[in-house]
């Protein structure tokens, strides 16, 4: 096939992926999915995955596993069918990850397996929460698990598996919607693969296209690989301690990159058993997190203009991840919970992974990144007076939290959360109040939270929101208060996560524990101070300019800016437009001559107003 016509199918079947999404997105209920945590993905007739083009790193990385999973427990599945899996223990993520899967035939035969994830608000757990961090097993968790069961037959629901979720899932007819919206998205898809392969000349050509676009991105991982230089180091990041770790909890992975043979080896087998809570990892996410920091380090060139490495299994067979049965980041035995498997100890696998690929190739890689599931994105719940006590269980995504940064690049703004890595959409406030019950006080940067360095972290945010008719319960959970997310290179770390009690008379106090179930009253509200993300590189290195466009933009104290950067300004704090960077005085004060670059820190607008 000629590079043309494989560049312009890839990119078709690019865009059938993006149709999903806009699909599921469009259509259904709840916030979760109104925020973008979900994912699609297309899997081919072996169960590689071929295409994700938007999917959380979180979700997509597993979907071949999925697809396995689908083949082994129905090997004789038929058109017609769709399968739902959220099993922890064979393939998916976690068991708030409700997946869809629609095998896809043309002329008779099976080509490809259409997948669509979707986080849920509830998914029938114990308490009203799609997290467990407590559980102390799946059992105590109390997640309706589904094993990869048929939910349509000829394109008809099977009802039983309907009438199982109405039962259990607290918000079911929110619930209900969002599966309208996943099973839709994927059955489009199977038209629009149907119309591809007809395009592609038929069966002969679909095979012949999946096979040289895998193998082309193969090529690619291999070339990204052999650039770096050889190394073998060893990677290592702690969470704070945590119910049912009372000293935290140790995490580390040894890489190995071998430029020659274009191969990176991520072994996470020397980590401890499975543990008493709900952060165990399941086998999707642990090779997730892998997988993705890699990734980030064979894409992260300051000259490459487009994502150089595709994210499919082609890419993935440069990239080996090894894990071990009963492992807290490998693959969990039943019934070790993994409920928060997407958050926590995930993000630690995906933050020391990064920074110990910035280790091995200076130049690449990242800082770690934020961490702690702070208020801002937890899971409220309670009844709503206006609408006849009806129940509702939703989660937030209320503001963000910072990303890491990279050499070449600040931390990403809207980062907001490792899994999904700045793709999610922040919830919008009056359309926030017109569905729950609820007051959204303040939505805002956290000044002087980013990890400084040449290029800094992310700033993290500022939310606080509350109840507004009647009590709400606000469930969020903790980490990187002590163990904070650390810079590379010279780099600093942010400030970590908190979360605080606002009172009817606006008195805030700090709640000080790590898992929080927090009952509010009307009137009261909850504050969330989300993390930032680490630096890269010296923060004395820092062009001046830039650190003066961060004082204007309000992510930076002009107090920061001298501590932390040595940059000194002159004017009036309160005014932006007045402000400039005082070349003699910073000079001074870093040491050395300081490059102005050509008057911009003279004067400086905020980035947004440019």
């Amino acid at each position: 096939m000629d590079a043309v016509t494989l560049g312009v199918m890839a990119s078709r079947l690019d865009g059938i992926v993006r149709e999903m999404t806009n699909t599921m997105v469009r259509t259904a209920r709840s916030t979760t999915m109104a925020s973008r945590d979900f994912s699609c993905s297309v899997c081919d007739h072996k169960h590689d995955m071929v295409s994700s083009p938007d999917g959380a790193l979180v979700h997509v990385y597993g979907s071949s596993l999925l697809a396995e999973a689908l083949g082994r427990t129905h090997p004789n599945f038929r058109e017609g069918d769709a399968y739902l899996s959220n099993d922890p223990y064979d393939g998916n993520s976690h068991a708030a990850d409700h997946t869809i899967l629609v095998p896809v035939f043309f002329e008779g035969e099976h080509v490809f397996t259409a997948l669509a994830k979707a986080h849920q608000a509830d998914c029938g757990n114990a308490l009203p929460t799609t997290y467990s961090p407590t559980a102390t097993d799946v059992y105590n968790e109390g997640a309706l698990i589904f094993p990869c069961v048929k939910i349509q037959t000829d394109y008809t629901d099977n009802r039983d598996i309907i009438r199982m979720c109405e039962r259990r899932i607290r918000a079911y007819d929110i619930w209900y919607g969002d599966y309208l919206a996943t099973i839709g998205a994927a059955r489009l898809a199977e038209r629009r693969l149907k119309e591809f392969c007809v395009s592609l000349g038929g069966i002969t050509g679909v095979h012949e296209f999946v096979t040289e676009w895998l193998d082309y991105s193969e090529r690619m991982a291999a070339e990204a690989i052999a650039e770096l230089p050889a190394a073998r180091v060893t990677t290592s990041t702690a969470l704070d301690p945590f119910p049912g770790l009372p000293e935290g909890l140790r995490l580390q992975a040894e890489i190995d990159v071998d430029p020659a043979g274009g191969r990176v080896t991520v072994d996470l087998r020397d980590n401890p058993d499975c543990v008493p809570n709900g952060l165990n990892l399941s086998e999707s996410t642990s090779r997730n997190a892998a997988t993705a920091g890699v990734l980030v380090a064979l894409n992260s060139r300051r000259d490459a203009k487009r994502v150089r490495v595709p994210n499919n299994a082609g890419a993935y067979r440069r990239i080996e991840v090894l894990v071990r049965e009963n492992c807290v980041v490998g693959i969990p035995r039943h019934p070790a919970s993994a409920s928060c498997a997407t958050t926590t100890v995930q993000d630690r696998v995906v933050g020391m992974t990064m920074v110990g690929m910035a280790t091995a190739a200076p130049g690449r890689g990242a800082a770690e990144p934020t961490y702690g599931s702070a208020p801002f994105q937890g899971v409220s719940s309670g009844v709503d007076p206006s609408r006849g006590g009806e129940p509702y269980v939703f989660q937030t995504f209320l503001g963000t939290a910072g990303g890491p940064a990279t050499f070449e690049s600040d931390g990403w703004l809207t980062y907001q959360i490792t899994g999904a890595s700045g793709i999610g959409y922040i919830d919008q406030t009056e359309i926030m109040e017109q569905k729950h019950p609820m007051v959204v006080w303040e939505k805002v940067v956290r000044p002087d939270s980013e990890g400084a360095g040449r290029t800094r972290g992310a700033p993290g945010g500022l939310a606080v929101f509350g109840p507004r008719l009647a009590e709400m319960t606000c469930h969020y959970f903790l980490d990187g208060v002590l163990n904070r997310p650390v810079g590379v290179h010279g780099g600093g770390s942010p400030l970590g996560p908190e979360a605080w009690h606002v009172a009817g008379d606006g008195t805030w106090s700090k709640y000080e524990h790590v898992v929080g179930e927090v009952d509010l009253a009307a009137g009261e509200a909850i504050g969330s101070l989300s993390a930032g993300g680490g630096g890269y590189g010296p923060p004395l290195e820092r062009d001046p300019a830039a650190v003066l466009e961060d004082v204007a933009d309000g992510y930076v104290t002009v107090e920061r800016a001298r501590s932390a950067y040595g940059v000194v300004l002159r004017g009036d704090a309160a005014r932006w437009e007045t402000l400039a960077v005082d070349a003699d005085a910073t000079a001074a004060l870093r040491g050395g001559p300081v490059a102005l670059d050509g008057g911009r820190t003279e004067r400086v607008a905020p980035g947004w107003w440019r």
